[in-house]
């Protein structure tokens, strides 16, 4: 049977590889220990679901506008200017979506055309490669380096640029190493997109879940990038709000209405009643998201220094996100045999770097968004493990 010849191109997740793989082995009745998701272990704090039940009962079951409601692209709007330093029109700068897959998306299918460049920095989240495939786009992908605790070389991006480049994709917090990019970093990447006109979308959903002295800065918070920034972010992680699948975008109406477009034809709009619980989330829920940050550190220094002290392990301490991205090559395996190994023998499962990075094969991603007893049982098996293969 004859199928699309670009989707050839597409990649499934490795991710969601070892989260089957993990599945199968625990209904055989394997205990498992699952630290590769990326998903809080909170629940949804109970006023916002609350929120969507009186929206239900008020009767809110009808279609959205497509752009989303009024009152969540308000306070939508109301949240990045207060958090970000970005000032936008709620009416038609802000576009709510079905997460910040859709989002990502919408951006990088409305904005590019065939044989436009789009340079990703690994590691990376993979969805960011697959999307630049579906637009027929090239993915042109520089590499940030474990000694430079994981931040790119502007002069690497510079010399990336040529007549093609259309969009430079940033990520920070960062999935999966948790860096988090200063400010002179960001000042340098606005300077070259403005100098070349180039757009940035910054996907930015880790931001509340920042460590220690580390500040997130917005680069569409930067003069001059106004016109040239798409900012996507989205309630999952800081929230504790996966499965609700709110997700925006903010920018300028001329970088809005192509986004717009896709999303009329593939999603249309989001429920009203998870629109009403979003806009609660972002109104009310500051205590609640500051308790999960403080935890989510207390977890990070737990687990961080279980593995820092590991024989053979090294890691570069993230500033942001729940995640560590450990280096394992003494181990002398490359990180798909690693994982799949450390999955099969002790029980534990994490995710190889190669679902991050080409040059992935030293390390492994450990989700810490998980239980103390999940992460200490984790760790210990990790010592084991590398203790196995010396």
């Amino acid at each position: 049977m004859q199928f699309s010849n670009h989707m050839d191109a597409i990649e499934l997740s490795k991710i969601r590889a070892i989260g089957e793989k993990a599945t199968a082995m625990a209904a055989q009745g394997r205990e498992i220990t699952k630290l590769q998701v990326g998903e809080p272990d909170f629940d949804t704090p109970s006023h916002i679901i609350e929120a969507a039940i009186a929206s239900l009962r008020a009767g809110d079951t009808h279609y959205a506008p497509n752009r989303g409601t009024m009152a969540l692209r308000q306070a939508i709007a109301d949240k990045l200017w207060a958090d970000n330093g970005i000032r936008v029109d709620a009416a038609g700068e802000v576009l709510v979506l079905n997460g910040c897959a859709e989002a990502l998306f919408c951006a990088v299918t409305g904005l590019l055309d065939p044989g436009d460049e789009m340079i990703i920095i690994e590691p990376t989240f993979i969805n960011y490669i697959q999307l630049a495939r579906f637009s027929n786009a090239v993915p042109v992908v520089l590499r940030a380096r474990e000694e430079d605790n994981w931040l790119p070389d502007p002069e690497v991006i510079r010399k990336a640029i040529t007549p093609k480049t259309r969009m430079i994709l940033l990520n920070t917090p960062t999935n999966p190493t948790g860096a988090v990019y200063p400010r002179e970093l960001l000042n340098e990447i606005a300077q070259i997109a403005q100098k070349h006109g180039i757009f940035v979308v910054s996907d930015e959903v880790y931001e509340k879940l920042i460590y220690g002295d580390a500040e997130h800065v917005s680069i569409g918070s930067i003069p001059g990038m106004e016109e040239l920034t798409v900012t996507i972010n989205g309630l999952s992680k800081a929230y504790a709000m996966t499965g609700w699948r709110l997700g925006y975008v903010a920018a300028c109406k001329d970088l809005i209405l192509p986004m717009l477009k896709v999303h009329q034809y593939t999603t249309t709009c989001l429920p009203i009643f998870v629109q009403a619980g979003g806009v609660d989330a972002i109104r009310n829920s500051a205590a609640d998201v500051a308790a999960m940050r403080q935890e989510y550190e207390r977890r990070r220094d737990l687990i961080a220094g279980m593995v820092e002290a590991i024989p053979g392990v090294h890691l570069v301490r993230p500033q942001g996100t729940f995640y560590l991205y450990p280096n394992i090559s003494s181990s002398g395996l490359k990180s798909p045999d690693f994982i799949n190994r450390f999955l099969e023998e002790e029980g534990v499962a994490t995710v190889p770097g190669v679902a991050f990075d080409r040059a992935g094969e030293e390390n492994i991603r450990i989700s810490f968004a998980s239980d103390e007893a999940s992460l200490r049982r984790g760790a210990e098996k990790l010592g084991k493990f590398m203790a196995s293969l010396r």
